[in-house]
């Protein structure tokens, strides 16, 4: 009598082990999609509520956030509970530059703290406000496709020399429109917008070089309760992907891709690509600049 031999070949295996190889490839990238998708839609809901929040804001203050800036007398509590300066020295073009520090609740003319800072009561964030918790602003200023770790105490690197009062401070992936976002003590009322607050930028993300960037490094990184800085605003036309050795100063960018997500100060939200002439994107940032007018010709 003959007996079959139940189980698989050598042959057989290695066949069926390809087989599931390839099919592990095909469905690799569709899954990354899926996730990078999701990360995304996530981003934009994020940028819809922060531009809740800026509306709010103008709703209740009748002028747009600013910048913040130095007024002589912002400072800080150091670990050690003395009061300090907050800054950065550029060591790329040995200069010095001291930022201000958020006033809670301050009319948008008296405001030291950025924009963000601004906005946080509008955002959820009143405590974080109101108490100058500066690590803590909550996930909302991150773009979930843009990997960050926990605020870090900064690091003084080749490129800056950092006073933080040795204290981590929370940063914000999305960048405030520096041309209608000014400096302290300058803000601008809404009849300012002359192309009409759904044809000019409120806020988008902002380029990062993940070599520069760091967790410890405030170089055009400086947090969100800080004011004046360029680590809270651009006025650049590039639209950059995440990775070294990109222009990144006054430029904006993602980790998405094809582009980065961009709102408008009516509150919507898009992602805008990569390739956008230099020219629309100037006339979206410009608030005075009548493209809608010339669109229309």
């Amino acid at each position: 009598m003959m007996y079959r031999r139940s189980g698989f070949t050598l042959i057989e295996l290695l066949v069926v082990i390809s087989i599931v190889t390839v099919l592990i490839s095909l469905l690799a990238p569709a899954t990354q999609s899926a996730r990078e998708a999701a990360r995304r839609t996530q981003c934009l809901s994020q940028s819809r509520q922060l531009g809740l929040g800026i509306q709010m804001h103008i709703d209740r203050m009748k002028y747009l956030p600013g910048n913040g800036g130095d007024d002589g007398e912002s400072r800080i509590k150091n670990t050690d509970g003395e009061m300090v300066r907050v800054g950065t020295f550029d060591r790329q073009i040995d200069q010095r530059f001291w930022w201000g520090v958020g006033i809670p609740f301050a009319h948008p003319t008296k405001q030291t703290g950025s924009w963000a800072y601004a906005i946080l009561p509008m955002v959820e964030q009143v405590e974080s406000h109101q108490s100058i918790r500066v690590e803590n602003a909550g996930p909302l200023f991150r773009c979930p496709s843009r990997p960050r770790g926990e605020p870090l105490p900064p690091v003084n690197d080749e490129n800056g020399e950092y006073d933080a009062g040795d204290r981590a401070w929370a940063k914000t992936d999305y960048a405030g429109n520096a041309m209608i976002m000014l400096n302290y003590p300058e803000a601008l009322r809404p009849a300012h917008i002359i192309d009409g607050l759904s044809q000019t930028i409120a806020f988008g993300e902002k380029a990062f070089d993940p070599l520069v960037q760091t967790e410890t490094s405030w170089y055009w990184d400086e947090p969100i309760f800080s004011g004046g800085s360029r680590g809270t605003v651009r006025d650049g036309v590039l639209i950059q992907p995440d990775q070294p050795e990109i222009e990144y100063k006054h430029n904006w960018g993602s980790s998405h891709p094809g582009g980065a997500v961009f709102a408008r100060l009516d509150g919507a939200a898009d992602l805008v690509s990569r390739q956008i002439d230099w020219l629309v994107l100037r006339g979206l940032l410009s608030p005075a600049g009548r493209e809608t007018e010339q669109s229309n010709e």
